[in-house]
C-alpha cells in the first residue's frame, strides 16, 4: 500500500504560518499596550510632582510667568495623559480583535491536525487490513496446498 500523504499538508503549513503571524502581531499590540501604560504612569508621576513642587511653594512668593507655565505644563501633562488614556484604549480593543484573530487561526490549524488525525488513523487501518488479506491469503494458500500433497 501506498505511504500516507495528507493532501492538505500546504493548507496546514500555511495556516500555522497565519497562526504564528498573528501570535506575533498580538504579541507586539502587548508590547505596545506595556509601553503606553509605562508612558501614562511617566505622567502621571511628573503630574504628581508638580503638584508636590506647587504645594511646597504655597505661601511663597511666585512670580505669575511662574504660576502661568506651571499651569501651561499642568495642563500640557493632562492632554498627553487623556492622549494616552484613548491611545491605550484604542490598543486594548485591537488586542481583543487580535485575540479573537489568534484563536480563530488556532481552531482552524487545529481542524486541519485533527482531520490529519483522523485519515492516518484511517490509513493505518487500511494498512492492517491489507495486510491481514495478504496473511490470510498465505494461510489460506499454505492450507490448501497441504490437502493437495495428502491426498
Amino acid at each position: 500500500m501506498a505511504a500516507f500523504r495528507f493532501r492538505l499538508a500546504a493548507v496546514l503549513r500555511y495556516r500555522q504560518r497565519l497562526s504564528e503571524e498573528k501570535q506575533e502581531q498580538l504579541q507586539a499590540l502587548e508590547r505596545a499596550q506595556e509601553q503606553v501604560g509605562t508612558e501614562m504612569r511617566k505622567q502621571e508621576q511628573l503630574i504628581i510632582q508638580q503638584a508636590t513642587d506647587m504645594e511646597e511653594q504655597r505661601g511663597k512668593v511666585v512670580s505669575p510667568l511662574d504660576l502661568r507655565l506651571q499651569g501651561d505644563f499642568s495642563q500640557h501633562i493632562t492632554r498627553r495623559i487623556r492622549e494616552l488614556s484613548h491611545l491605550l484604549a484604542t490598543v486594548q480593543k485591537r488586542i481583543e480583535d487580535q485575540r479573537a484573530e489568534v484563536a480563530q487561526a488556532d481552531r482552524e490549524v487545529k481542524s486541519l491536525e485533527q482531520l490529519r488525525t483522523r485519515l492516518w488513523e484511517r490509513h493505518q487501518q487500511e494498512e492492517k487490513r491489507e495486510e491481514q488479506k495478504v496473511i490470510d491469503e498465505i494461510g489460506r494458500r499454505q492450507y490448501y496446498g497441504k490437502q493437495h500433497t495428502n491426498r
